[in-house]
């Protein structure tokens, strides 16, 4: 555990957004009394303000730009929608007229929202795969408009910014804001308050005012849910996994998988094809596609017959243990489909592989 002693609340909390101590409150407050952070909790002059986690990135992306650092303060749940409150500032320069821009025309995105929003923010389910960006009315996203965002060197400016509701079962987010992340922010219930209705906010003077009801209904998700993907390797890299929400594919090695112009299974494969048979009975659904592929020695009919043997081979290792919610097939595409050149070595051995691909059940993604 890391703590503070009481520090000017300006001083401290450009400190540990710097990587120092973590904040304080002001120089009033007994001098040595100290902060436990495991309450989420710093006291800016005097007021408890949530903390969930700090993040900081340079402006334009290179090491030579000014860097934008803030505060997570929390994911909370509306109706009809999510929040997300944090604080930013530019420990030199300050944030807005005169002073750095913490959201650069490079970190917008395009054609969705218009100009002079805060909306390079971005909340990640990583569990469920899903990405949210932030709610529109007619191209206005309904966030902190960035001229809102003003505050001098060692202060902090306040911000939100709204998006789709969660799905009940996320308890957590990763959230991105310009080039910054904040991993497994909680999700909590409520805005928070005091609210200030003047649209520019500094940390410790309340929380800006959001939109109203009204507005959150109108606003459009069109282009506001994305998927993500998941890619994982088992620790021999056998297997490699890429999940979307909808669906999983497997690309098994056959350098290991087999031995060279052979299709009989090795020995060592036998576990990992559990593995994924395991995953298919409780997960699968509809029709799981093996596809084998070759490099391109040999000619092209034996490298199709070859591709279409341990596609099979697979498919009558996996057969027994996938379930009855599944069917299979098993596809035989020769040197067709290259993931890399087979100039070299090294690309010939990737081109090697058997896929294995599959749907996910709507209720266990």
């Amino acid at each position: 555990m890391r703590s503070a002693r009481w520090l000017p609340a300006g001083v401290a909390l450009v400190a540990v957004l710097a990587g120092g101590p973590v904040a304080a409150a002001s120089a009033s407050d007994a001098p040595d009394e100290e902060l436990d952070l495991t309450q989420g909790v710093v006291l800016v002059d005097g007021v408890e303000v949530p903390m969930r986690g700090t993040f900081a990135y340079p402006s334009f992306g290179l090491g030579s730009d000014p860097v934008i650092r803030g505060i997570v303060h929390g994911v909370h749940r509306l109706e009809g929608a999510t929040v997300l409150y944090y604080s930013l500032t530019e420990p030199t320069k300050g944030i807005g007229s005169g002073g750095t821009n913490a959201f650069p025309s490079d970190l917008q995105e395009p054609g969705l929202y218009g100009y002079n929003m805060a909306s390079a923010v971005e909340l990640l389910d990583v569990v469920g795969l899903q990405g949210y960006r932030p709610l529109a009315v007619d191209g206005e996203a309904l966030t902190s408009a960035t001229a809102d965002l003003q505050a001098e060197p060692g202060e902090l400016a306040v911000a939100f910014a709204l998006f789709p509701e969660l799905p009940g079962g996320v308890t957590a987010v990763d959230v991105v804001i310009g080039r910054g992340v904040v991993e497994e922010v909680p999700v909590g219930d409520g805005a928070l308050t005091p609210v200030v209705e003047e649209p520019a906010v500094l940390l410790g003077q309340g929380w800006p005012e959001l939109p109203s009801s009204d507005r959150i209904a109108a606003a459009g998700a069109e282009g506001t849910v994305f998927g993500l993907s998941r890619r994982t390797a088992d620790a021999e890299q056998v297997a490699r996994t890429e999940e979307t929400v909808e669906q999983v594919a497997v690309t098994l090695d056959a350098n290991v998988v087999f031995d060279k112009a052979s299709a009989v299974l090795s020995a060592g494969a036998q576990s990992t094809l559990a593995d994924v048979a395991a995953d298919i009975a409780a997960r699968g659904t509809g029709e799981v596609v093996v596809t084998g592929h070759t490099d391109s020695d040999g000619s092209d009919t034996e490298n199709q017959t070859l591709s279409e043997q341990r596609a099979a081979s697979v498919l009558a290792a996996l057969e027994p243990a996938v379930g009855d919610e599944v069917t299979l097939a098993a596809v035989g595409k020769g040197e067709s489909e290259p993931v890399a050149s087979n100039s070299s070595d090294e690309g010939q051995q990737a081109n090697r592989r058997v896929t294995v691909v599959y749907s996910v059940q709507e209720g266990k993604r």
